[in-house]
């Protein structure tokens, strides 16, 4: 009698790299005492190869592929030594492959267990998509009506109420910001503009040109005016803030971190040297005697021996470029001749 494969055609585990293994079934099963350790090892081998086989649970009856599987290779012929044990219980089906009844038995419920799980996980998908469709698709609830007799620009009665409770707090708000003082001035002023000497911009001025409010004392500018007392104008605050912001990474927490910064712009400005690029002051020409003299050391110096490498041909005697005059080399030629007697003669 033919019998039909035990598991379907399509059942795929191939993705599943576990195996369930009933312990006390495996351990009181027959097997254990009708076999020999190596045909229960070859057993053992094939139940995993099954596993991942089409279907799963199967095998295929060619010897050379059953001794590969159980760890023999191509030794086919060590593997006849043990199949008979090896296949204890597996049964051939009509489609021409080896079945274990209960390799199959796991294997089918495998299967249900994955195509349970792949429809869950559809109809997540589809629920999530249709929450969240039903919740982004709705429109924005229609902005509600403030108060009868609050203004919404203005926040309402607090705001209102907030110049009466900063009027009787001098120092809550800064001039020219008082109710009824200062409207309308200083508002246009821009970065880079100091206003007037005099006026009380001088803190908002500062902050605009380093385009933030220091965090530990944004209030304290009294080293800036004391630089305004001194020798420094708003132009070489300016300058120097200016050269401060465009250190990479220089961000001021206090203005007194800015103050040398001022102070070398107007050191600048009052020697007359740009800040942007480095100092250069032209070395005045030496005057006839300062050349006199030091032609004569540098001639001196060669013939002592003592000429330096580096020094120009100009002042070489006896070189084709030298500018020397005649009767520096021959007062030199004297002196080194009067300090040591055996000095050069060439000139």
């Amino acid at each position: 009698m033919t019998v039909q494969p035990l598991v379907p055609a399509h059942v795929d585990l191939r993705d599943f790299p576990f195996m369930p293994l009933e312990v006390s079934r495996l351990r009181d099963s027959s097997i254990v005492d009708e076999i020999t350790g190596d045909e229960f090892r070859a057993a053992i081998l094939l139940w995993c190869a099954s596993w991942h086989q089409v279907p799963a649970g199967s095998l295929p009856k060619e010897a050379r592929q059953l001794s590969k599987f159980a760890g023999y290779g191509r030794v086919v012929a060590e593997w006849d030594k043990v199949s008979a044990g090896a296949l204890y219980g597996w049964v051939e089906c009509s489609d021409g492959r080896l079945y274990h009844p209960v390799i199959a038995e796991k294997a089918i419920e495998a299967w249900e267990k994955k195509q349970e799980f792949a429809t869950r996980e559809s109809q997540r998908k589809e629920q999530a998509a249709k929450a969240a469709g039903a919740r982004w698709g709705k429109k924005d609830p229609a902005p509600e009506t403030p108060p009868e007799g609050d203004d919404p620009s203005s926040g309402g009665k607090n705001a209102r109420a907030m110049p009466e409770q900063c009027a009787s707090m001098p120092g809550a708000l800064p001039k020219g910001n008082r109710q009824g003082q200062g409207q309308g001035e200083g508002t246009a002023h821009r970065r880079g503009q100091p206003p007037a000497q005099g006026t009380d911009e001088l803190g908002p001025w500062l902050r605009s040109l380093v385009g933030q409010e220091p965090v530990l004392v944004a209030q304290d500018i009294h080293v800036i005016e004391r630089l305004l007392a001194e020798d420094s104008t708003r132009a070489d605050v300016e300058a120097g803030i200016a050269a401060a912001m465009a250190t990479k990474d220089f961000r001021p927490r206090r203005w007194q971190q800015l103050v040398g910064w001022i102070k070398g712009a107007t050191k600048d400005r009052l020697e007359g040297v740009a800040k942007a690029g480095p100092r250069s002051v032209a070395k005045p020409p030496a005057t006839p005697e300062q050349d006199r003299r030091n032609r004569l050391a540098k001639a001196t110096a060669y013939f002592r021996g003592e000429w330096r490498q580096g020094w120009p041909d100009e002042f070489l005697p006896g070189h084709p470029a030298c500018t020397t005059p005649p009767d520096v080399i021959a007062e030199a030629r004297a002196v080194a001749e009067r300090d040591l007697p055996d000095a050069r003669s060439a000139a």
